[in-house]
This record gives C-alpha cells, sequence and structure tokens, in this order.
C-alpha cells in the first residue's frame, strides 16, 4: 500500500465523521451537478510557486464516492448504507487544495451534510494548516497534518479535541481512504474507530 510521502504523489478532512455508502448507481442530485461538475472535473493545477508538498494531499483531487466502515476489534465491517460525494480542486490559483463534502442520503428526515476544506501547507512551520465549516452546525474547526514515519497524519487544534488522530492511505490514483483514532486513556495506545474509503467517479 502506498502511504503520501513528501515527494509528489499520483493524482483528502474532513474531520467529521459521516456515514457513506456505495453511489454508483446514485445519480447525483440536479442542485449539485451544476455546482460541482466544473471544479472536480476541471480542477486546475499546482501553481509554479506552491510547495512541492502540497501534492501531500492531491490524492484529494477529482470526484469519489464514498462509504464509511467501522472497526470491529478484528477488522472493519461491511460499508454503511448511506451516500456521500467527495470532490477535490486547487483554489487560489492553486497555491491551496479545496476539497467539498455533499452528503447525497436524506433519508430519516434528517437534513443534508454539506463542508468545505481548505488546506494549505506552511513551508515556515512544514505542516499542513486546515480549516473546515459545515453545515447544519456551522462550527469552524481548525486541523494540522504532517507527514509522521512516512504516513500522513492529521489533527484538530480547536476546539480542541485531545485523542483524536487520523491517518491518510492511497491505495492507487483512484482510492484512498481516511482512518480515524482515538487514543486509550490507559497506555495511550490508538485504536482505529473508522475507514472512510474513497473511489474516483469518472467525469463525463
Amino acid at each position: 500500500m502506498h502511504r503520501p510521502t513528501p515527494t509528489p504523489t499520483p493524482t483528502v478532512v474532513a474531520s467529521v465523521v459521516l456515514l457513506g455508502g456505495g453511489l454508483a448507481a446514485t445519480p447525483l442530485p440536479a442542485q449539485l451537478a451544476d455546482n460541482t461538475t466544473t471544479r472536480a472535473c476541471e480542477p486546475g493545477a499546482l501553481h509554479p510557486d506552491a510547495p512541492l508538498e502540497t501534492r501531500q494531499f492531491d490524492f484529494l483531487i477529482g470526484r469519489y464516492e464514498m462509504s464509511l466502515h467501522a472497526w470491529t476489534g478484528d477488522g472493519w465491517s461491511p460499508p454503511r448504507p448511506v451516500g456521500a460525494l467527495w470532490e477535490g480542486w486547487y483554489g487560489l490559483d492553486g497555491r491551496v487544495i479545496v476539497d467539498e463534502w455533499f452528503d447525497l442520503d436524506t433519508r430519516n428526515d434528517r437534513p443534508p451534510v454539506r463542508g468545505v476544506n481548505v488546506r494549505i501547507f506552511d513551508p515556515n512551520e512544514e505542516l499542513w494548516k486546515m480549516m473546515w465549516i459545515a453545515e447544519p452546525g456551522y462550527q469552524v474547526q481548525d486541523l494540522r497534518a504532517e507527514v509522521r514515519d512516512g504516513v500522513l497524519t492529521m489533527w484538530q487544534v480547536y476546539p480542541d479535541r485531545p485523542g483524536w488522530k487520523a491517518e491518510f492511505e492511497v491505495t492507487d490514483a483512484d482510492h484512498w481512504a481516511r482512518i480515524a483514532y482515538v487514543q486509550e486513556e490507559e497506555g495511550g495506545a490508538w485504536t482505529p474507530q473508522f475507514r472512510l474509503a474513497a473511489s474516483r467517479v469518472p467525469c463525463d
């Protein structure tokens, strides 16, 4: 399995835990289609002056269908039957990565969740600085990420969220995942909690 490194990767946090499912047969709602096609399918390019490390998150570029798997203690559960779409593109003339979550399933009379990340690499501090906001909820979250032992690792600094982190895995150019962990109070061991898996959706 390939894990992101500071060198460019072939062309993803949301920090909110959402349920995902297979979307191959799920049509994109009309109210989203016009807003997402250009951004995800014409994502722009990395600015020549942007830090090379910006490519650590370039696996987010494009359109992906999502599934969520829970850790059972012995392995990952089957995907949960709730749909979502995650799309990424270059922003600020190729200096940042913007990625957006669309909850496509409105069953159980719950409002759909929509959120957006803006991710920028700070070469002075040699880490990622990221902001996430979603509605409903409207809580801005301040996140950081860096490569630790070859693994792109994310944590939250505001609101303070001790004992939580997420790691990203890139399987190939069309598949990646974000694994959320919680830290045990005794011993400090990290236990996996959820695996949010992404599969690329081709652009028409």
